[in-house]
């Protein structure tokens, strides 16, 4: 339960110091994206196809966990993502600004593995998270686009 409340504490943190609030309103929807997102694949891959599991917790531990996920780490991620994207957006900075906030989910993860808070099951790996990483960003990057046109119309 400390990496959890450790990275919930730890996003917020960030959320408050580095995230201009002003833009809420162009960051939102894809953040909630990300967190419907995150209760969904949570909910079907630990508990009907169990493809990564946390082995340590109760079933309130993990529920809890959970919560802090969607309602911290994913949400803050998301909205700090959208706000670094690059001004001038070229396809190479993009995609570089993709590839650092992949590194970052995937050494979050790989910490929680290495630290036994996670385990991965059946097939899955960290090379299929990794995967999961950038079709998520673009993803969210694709959906942001599409929601501030909309905000523009």
């Amino acid at each position: 339960m400390t990496f959890s409340t450790t990275l919930f504490v730890i996003s917020w943190i960030c959320f408050f110091v580095f995230a201009d609030k002003k833009k809420i309103i162009y960051f939102y929807p894809t953040c909630l994206l990300a967190t419907y997102f995150s209760a969904a694949v949570d909910f079907l891959f630990t508990e009907h196809y169990p493809l990564w599991d946390y082995p340590h917790g109760t079933k309130m531990q993990t529920y809890i966990y959970h919560l802090m996920q969607q309602f911290g780490i994913y949400p803050v991620v998301t909205y700090l993502f959208l706000q670094t994207i690059p001004k001038r957006k070229t396809k190479f900075k993009l995609i570089r600004h993709i590839f650092y906030w992949t590194l970052l989910a995937i050494f979050i993860e790989w910490l929680a593995i290495t630290t036994h808070f996670m385990e991965h099951m059946k097939w899955w790996n960290l090379g299929y998270s990794y995967t999961a990483d950038w079709l998520l960003f673009f993803l969210f990057y694709g959906h942001f686009r599409w929601w501030n046109k909309k905000l523009q119309e």
